[in-house]
């Protein structure tokens, strides 16, 4: 550290660090640090070997869904994405993977000392899904892969799966720079959760409570609702508002949608089809339905196949 910057290793920014992906002749990863929000994210660099820094690239952003990592997208996603000829950013969300945890003070702030820090007692809190957080950490990751030399800022995706697949939606509806858009099994409706009014008057006493000190700042794993097949503590009260089929409707770059015929967590006529009804007529926008697929069948094949055939397709398509 200095004066409260944290100085990040040269070799990762200078390409010099990057590694060859096991399995995957051709393709380098280096691993990069970046921050969002005041916390310290952890992400990966995927690209061909081939690729220098007198030239520019496109560069697809990978962003996890609930209780995603980046390792697991590492594994058979990104690698694909840049055999095809794209720099890939993974990244976890704070809170998660080999990101740095929120931290929330929790004892008095004394005055600073002479170069302005203070010493206080924090509780750092994990695997918090909240929509608003992780939209910063989208909108920080968009900005570390601009500074990157070999990334070209006008040739920049966004991908996104589960409830990152609504992340992008969201994303590309109220930010200007990505270039396309690519959702797969993409949660996009957060209403259904809580239509009925005790559920809303459950979260109004919740923030109540936190507001007051009753509750702790964030919520803790005892919170928890218990959702089949998913990890981590929704932050109910962030929800309230986040629609990002809804808000599909203000997007105006080229827009790819998959969804699971099978789709067990949603209803794909509340989520997928509904954002693309919203874009139709504003941009470029496909949906598909994929026949006796479910949620999770997306991530092998033969599925996978079929689907990395359609998003690299789209990609270059618009990125190219």
């Amino acid at each position: 550290m200095s004066n409260g910057v944290c100085q990040l290793n040269a070799a990762e920014n200078d390409g010099s660090g990057a590694q060859p992906v096991q399995g995957v002749d051709g393709i380098v990863r280096r691993s990069v640090h970046f921050w969002s929000d005041g916390t310290k994210l952890s992400g990966d660099l995927t690209y061909p070997a081939e690729f220098t820094v007198d030239k520019k690239y496109p560069c697809i952003v990978m962003c996890p869904g609930w209780g995603g990592l980046k390792q697991r997208a590492n594994v058979r996603i990104s690698p694909q994405f840049a055999e095809a000829g794209y720099i890939v950013f993974t990244f976890d969300y704070r809170g998660w993977g080999d990101s740095d945890s929120r931290l929330v003070v929790v004892s008095d702030i004394p005055q600073p000392n002479g170069d302005g820090i203070v010493e206080v007692t924090a509780r750092p809190y994990r695997q918090v899904i909240d929509p608003y957080d992780q939209q910063e950490d989208i909108d920080a990751a968009l900005c570390f892969v601009s500074g990157e030399p070999m990334v070209d800022v006008d040739r920049i995706g966004l991908w996104g799966t589960s409830f990152g697949g609504g992340h992008v939606i969201w994303r590309a509806a109220h930010d200007k720079r990505p270039r396309c858009v690519v959702a797969q099994v993409g949660s996009m409706d957060s209403h259904t959760r809580f239509a009925t009014p005790q559920a809303r008057e459950k979260i109004r006493l919740d923030k109540t409570k936190r507001a007051r000190g009753e509750l702790t700042p964030y919520p803790t794993p005892a919170e928890r609702v218990q959702l089949p097949g998913l990890r981590g503590t929704p932050f109910n009260a962030k929800f309230l508002n986040y629609f990002p089929a809804r808000d599909a409707s203000m997007i105006n770059v080229p827009t790819l949608i998959i969804d699971a015929e099978l789709e067990h967590y949603f209803r794909n006529e509340d989520n997928g089809q509904k954002a693309y009804a919203n874009i139709k007529g504003n941009a470029p926008v496909e949906y598909h339905e994929i026949a006796r697929m479910k949620h999770y069948d997306i991530y092998v094949d033969p599925h996978l196949a079929q689907v990395m055939d359609l998003e690299i397709a789209w990609f270059d398509k618009y990125l190219k």
